[in-house]
């Protein structure tokens, strides 16, 4: 037997060979550009960035900051230091830990996005000099040298980097390799409004449709973030309230309004970093600050005793807040950046909310009473869910007796290996029930589409028979009852046809889940199955493919007489072709629900599914602020 070879790849081939472990898609060549150039700002040069799109997908990011040294790098002597940065992962100089950096990716961002890149361009203007640097497909071809031309780009002497590229199509398909320009939008106006004073000019030019020039400004930064989310909800207060503050070498901005919604949508930010996970140490010091500041003025605004007092959950309903920090070295638990774990940050975030809203209220006393009045009817709703729950489970048991007969049980008791299928109509069904692996796959056929759940209370969901039926088999139980450890089935899947009704069915099973189970989403245990477009057949064999894409370039393989069959339904799949295609865990593509921005997700579904807030929905949907959200 002959031993085994190890191989040692260098970091360019390791990232081109395993790009997804380092840029999820091509829009972070433009996130790692500019936060390089936000990172330059935060330090006090430069208040400009450029990003230009041309037609031919190439990305240019111009910043006024220092520019990228270019002495020789004292570890590697050969090289500059700028090529070093663009050249070596872990070489970047977001490891000093000598003030506040933006996202990045540690030193790796930079170089793998020049590893995937067909060419990578780099000018530098140091003010009197000016230098250029050149790789393709990740490797130098020109090592640094004078480039008097950079001064066109710097008139004035200004100093600052530039660099161009374009996505290697070697590297990205021709579906990855298209840059998201309403994604990228979005983003380049978020770093405005958590960077107030900087600006960032967006030049599309002629590309995939687009045609931008638009300049990004957010002088009241956050608090302009925060006007945004409202959009059309009635507010209740004049004015967004808004504080900034340095404690404790942390900086902390905070935008808050009170809508007369009963959501609670709060944004929180590190270092330019979403926080996603409902636990950083800002949002839980921001929640427990506000609570306790109103729950002050309650009892320091009575004069006689309360005998039921407002709670923290009773102080947050209707507001929409962005709370955005910066801090040197941060410290997240997991690589995602997702939850910041830091005391500190925690505790100067309550004092710097608290302290505002007390001062708040002593001079605003009509404005507390109306937080007050707000956080009382949030208390009365309260206690009437609870009995109201309390008098359903008495007397319409919900989540409980017997499941339903179509449901098609699996034999697996373990929760966590097996999957619920809620199939579209009893034909649909009977093929799944023939594809499935009958071990860990139960099913469920779900006749019809069911209502439209945004505005229901628990009692009209306890009224619904197709509602009830699902949620008596997960068996986890529903509001105040609810137990995720009691969750029979690890994944929900729905199953629908590949049309527009399929996906009105999807959109309706999301807006129930999303507003009555939301735990199952924050838990990742609902999901979206994709069936094949096509199916493709030569001989014998078959093959599916999921878009016109897939399927001309499974075309193009092939040689000799094939067949191509444009699927319309699930009904006309055979149980074999359902299960090969759709079904078997080898060969299934599933789409999971989340709510990684729990803001975006809440306004898209008050839009398109709240019949109380907007009277004309499909004007409203095709306006350019709500369009630019889908």
């Amino acid at each position: 037997m002959s031993e085994q070879v190890i191989k040692l790849l260098e970091d360019r081939d390791h990232c081109r060979l395993r790009k997804g472990m380092y840029i999820p898609n091509v829009n972070y060549s433009v996130y790692e550009l500019v936060d390089n150039a936000v990172d330059q700002y935060i330090a006090g040069y430069g208040n400009i960035i450029n990003v230009t799109i041309e037609t031919d997908g190439a990305l240019t990011v111009q910043d006024f900051g220092q520019g990228l040294p270019v002495k020789p790098s004292p570890d590697v002597p050969e090289m500059s230091q700028a090529e070093l940065a663009l050249s070596r992962l872990q070489a970047g100089g977001k490891f000093e830990q000598n003030g506040i950096k933006s996202a990045g990716l540690n030193g790796v961002g930079a170089s793998c996005i020049n590893f995937l890149s067909d060419y990578f361009y780099v000018r530098i203007s140091k003010g009197d000099k000016h230098y250029g640097l050149d790789f393709e497909k990740g490797l130098v071809v020109n090592k640094l040298y004078e480039a008097e031309d950079v001064a066109e780009y710097y008139p004035n002497g200004e100093t600052g980097t530039i660099i161009s590229l374009i996505p290697d199509p070697e590297i990205w398909n021709e579906e990855e390799i298209v840059f998201d320009i309403n994604a990228i939008k979005l983003r380049l106006k978020q770093l405005t409004y958590l960077n107030p004073g900087l600006t960032i000019n967006f030049i599309v030019e002629d590309y995939n449709g687009f045609n931008i020039n638009e300049s990004y400004l957010a002088p009241e930064g956050v608090k302009t973030y925060v006007s945004e989310l409202i959009g059309k909800k009635p507010m209740l207060l004049e004015d967004v309230l808004y504080v900034s503050q340095a404690i404790d070498n942390i900086d902390i901005d905070i935008a808050l309004a009170y809508t007369d919604s009963h959501d609670f949508n709060v944004i929180a930010f590190t270092n330019n970093v979403p926080n996603t996970d409902g636990k950083s140490s800002h949002l839980v010091g921001f929640k427990a600050g506000l609570a306790d500041s109103l729950k002050d003025y309650q009892v320091n605004s009575s004069n006689k005793a309360i005998k039921n007092p407002i709670t923290a959950e009773d102080t947050r309903e209707g507001i929409i807040a962005v709370i955005s920090i910066k801090v040197e070295d941060p410290n997240y638990i997991g690589q995602g950046k997702d939850y910041l774990n830091m005391p500190s940050v925690r505790k100067a975030t309550n004092t710097v909310i608290k302290e505002y809203m007390e001062d708040f209220y002593d001079k605003n006393p009509n404005s507390a009473k109306v937080i007050l009045d707000k956080a009382l009817d949030a208390q009365r709703v309260r206690e009437a869910v609870r009995k109201a729950k309390d008098t359903a489970r008495k007397t319409k048991g919900i989540g409980n007796g017997p499941k339903p007969e179509k449901l098609v049980k699996c034999v697996s008791k373990d929760p966590d290996e097996c999957s619920l299928w809620i199939v579209e109509g009893d034909s649909a069904a009977g093929s799944a029930k023939n594809a499935r692996n009958e071990q860990i796959d139960a099913i469920f056929p779900a006749f019809g589409k069911i209502n439209n759940t945004y505005n229901y209370d628990t009692d009209k969901v306890a009224v619904s028979v197709k509602l009830l039926d699902v949620i008596k088999i997960l068996e986890c139980g529903f509001g105040a009852d609810f137990d995720i450890e009691k969750l029979r089935y690890n994944k929900i899947i729905i199953l629908s046809d590949a049309d527009v009704d399929g996906l009105h069915i999807q959109c309706l099973w999301a807006c129930f889940f999303w507003k009555h189970m939301p735990q199952l989403i924050e838990n990742g245990n609902v999901y979206f199955a994709v069936p094949p477009l096509y199916s493709i057949k030569q001989g014998k064999n078959m093959t599916y493919a999921y878009s016109d894409t897939q399927r001309d370039e499974i075309m193009e393989t092939m040689t000799g007489k094939y067949e191509v069959q444009r699927y319309k339904g699930l009904g006309e799949m055979n149980w074999q072709e359902l299960k090969a295609s759709t079904m078997s865990t080898d060969n299934r593509v599933l789409i999971q629900l989340t709510n990684n921005d729990l803001a975006w997700c809440e306004q898209i579904l008050d839009t398109c599914m709240n019949d109380k807030s907007i009277v004309n929905r499909k004007e409203s949907i095709m306006s350019d602020d709500v369009y630019e959200l889908v």
